[in-house]
């Protein structure tokens, strides 16, 4: 049953993205005409588009080191033109039902990529800053409220998320937390994206 439940969700997914991506393609009324080319930018995170097994490993109790490990799948794909990059990110998390969508865009003003996060959780709201570093295949993001323009920490408390391992058919992401102004980091929570065979 629980099978046939998250394979039901699935296809709803699959259903409303390519609603919508026939909607935001073929209605160029809605927009009164042909939307802006996307800044160069926007090709940096092109490895992130796709449907995507993945495999969560999260820190439930920090004091006994206890960890759960569960399945889930998310989708991303270029919106708008291709001027942001919508993920729909899904499955156990913790043992409950999770569900959250999220925006991702390279802000070209100030260099750094941004990203607005929702979820069902009650405080499902996050604002991340990012930089691509291309030399090292790597993608670090801090939580905004924590980091000033220059990325210094602006407190004692703070976090981080961090891609990295990236190829055409995976990578990791882990998030960090520090209590003492970044001279130390945790890695509370940990996913393997395996791209999802078709």
């Amino acid at each position: 049953m629980n099978r046939l439940f998250r394979l039901g969700g699935i296809i709803m997914v699959a259903l409303t993205l390519s609603a919508a991506a026939t909607l935001a393609q073929d209605d160029s009324s809605f927009s009164g005409g042909a939307l802006p080319e996307p800044d160069a930018h926007m090709q940096d995170l092109s490895w992130f588009i796709g449907e995507w097994e993945v495999h969560s490993r999260m820190q439930v109790n920090a004091d006994t080191d206890e960890w759960v490990e569960e399945d889930l799948r998310t989708v991303h794909t270029y919106e708008l033109g291709g001027n942001i990059i919508f993920e729909h990110f899904g499955g156990p998390l913790g043992g409950t039902p999770f569900e959250a969508w999220s925006l991702r865009k390279y802000n070209v003003n100030t260099g750094n990529w941004e990203q607005r996060w929702v979820d069902v959780s009650p405080g499902g709201f996050a604002n991340w800053l990012g930089r691509w570093d291309a030399e090292t295949n790597t993608f670090m993001g801090y939580a905004m409220r924590f980091i000033d323009n220059d990325f210094n920490l602006t407190g004692e408390t703070g976090a981080r998320e961090v891609f990295d391992n990236i190829t055409e058919d995976g990578f990791d992401w882990r998030y960090e937390q520090t209590s003492d102004s970044g001279e130390t980091w945790a890695v509370t929570w940990t996913l393997e994206y395996r791209r999802a065979s078709s």
